[in-house]
């Protein structure tokens, strides 16, 4: 299978799961608990760099590290599959640019 056939594939596949994600009514509630989930994740990283000072020495990589160990805890503490996990994963660590700007406000 070459590589446009592929990303056809991962689009159709991406595609369906978004659709779930929008119009069903079990999507909806996921979407809306996987939300509030990150959102939390988000103000214990936030609130970490804060306490710790490290803001100054903060990267891109060093970020999504402690976003990684971060959501593993929380994970714990919440009893999640391994799949929510990862998605909460992707979806911290796109928001570094955000993460940068209100820190240092």
């Amino acid at each position: 299978m070459g590589k446009f056939n592929k990303g056809v594939v991962l689009g159709g596949v991406l595609g369906a799961a978004l659709v779930w994600l929008n119009t069903t009514t079990k999507g909806k509630e996921y979407r809306s608990k996987l939300v509030d989930h990150a959102a939390e994740v988000y103000e214990r990283v936030k609130q970490e760099v804060q306490e710790s000072g490290a803001m100054e020495k903060m990267n891109r990589n060093k970020y999504v590290a402690l976003v990684k160990k971060t959501v593993d805890k929380y994970a714990i503490e919440n009893d999640m599959a391994q799949n929510v996990k990862n998605m909460l994963v992707r979806l911290l660590s796109s928001q570094w640019t955000t993460f940068k700007k209100e820190i240092k406000k």
